[in-house]
């Protein structure tokens, strides 16, 4: 019985020193109204889809960020480029972190809407 309670309080210590996953986002279907390419690759834009709770890394609510320097960051570019010069909606889905730009939530994926 003392192994267990030991055992019981160690996986419980362990459990309280593990963070808490971050909350990913998604959006409802919008038009991208505002574009931005760093000199790093980093790619910003606006979105006029409403969104679901945001992680709390992203104090900017109403940005997205995503790597437009690899290959799969380009595509990703090349889609919402032409959403954007199409004024086709897209719906976007998060990472729930903030790792390529401090206070931007990252984009997992994103699709257009007909």
């Amino acid at each position: 019985m003392k192994r267990l309670r030991v055992a019981l309080a160690g996986l419980l210590a362990a459990t309280a020193l593990v963070a808490p996953t971050a909350q990913a986002s998604s959006s409802a279907s919008g038009l991208v109204i505002y574009l931005h390419v760093m000199d790093n690759g980093t790619v910003l834009f606006h979105h006029l889809g409403s969104r679901t709770a945001t992680p709390t890394c992203a104090t900017n609510t109403a940005r997205w960020a995503f790597d437009g320097s690899t290959p799969a960051g380009q595509a990703k570019l090349a889609l919402l480029t032409t959403a954007y010069a199409t004024k086709q909606p897209i719906v976007v889905y998060g990472k729930g972190a903030c790792n390529v730009w401090g206070d931007t939530e990252t984009v997992e994926y994103f699709h257009t809407m007909d």
